[in-house]
């Protein structure tokens, strides 16, 4: 279990340090983590649906899919209160 911002893996600490701001999608977090962490646009974008769950299953986020009118879903995440607690 996360415990620590120090327990956080880099590509866990940008998720959840850009949440802060409000809530995002899987799009903008794939962007954030690229730019700030050793991984690729491409990368970020293959595993961010994994990552987002593990820190949900952690109580750090909520993550869901939302859906347009056209039945086009995206993935969004926003900071619990525990997840707020831990970055503030």
């Amino acid at each position: 279990m996360i415990d620590t911002i120090d327990s956080l893996r880099q590509h866990q600490l940008v998720i959840l340090r850009r949440l802060r701001g409000g809530p995002l999608t899987e799009f903008e977090l794939s962007h954030e983590v690229a730019e700030h962490s050793g991984f690729t646009p491409e990368q970020a974008a293959e595993n961010m649906t994994d990552w987002l769950e593990e820190l949900r299953c952690e109580g750090l986020v909520w993550s869901g899919l939302l859906a347009n009118s056209n039945n086009q879903q995206i993935a969004a995440a926003a900071l619990t209160k525990r997840g707020k607690d831990l970055v503030a």
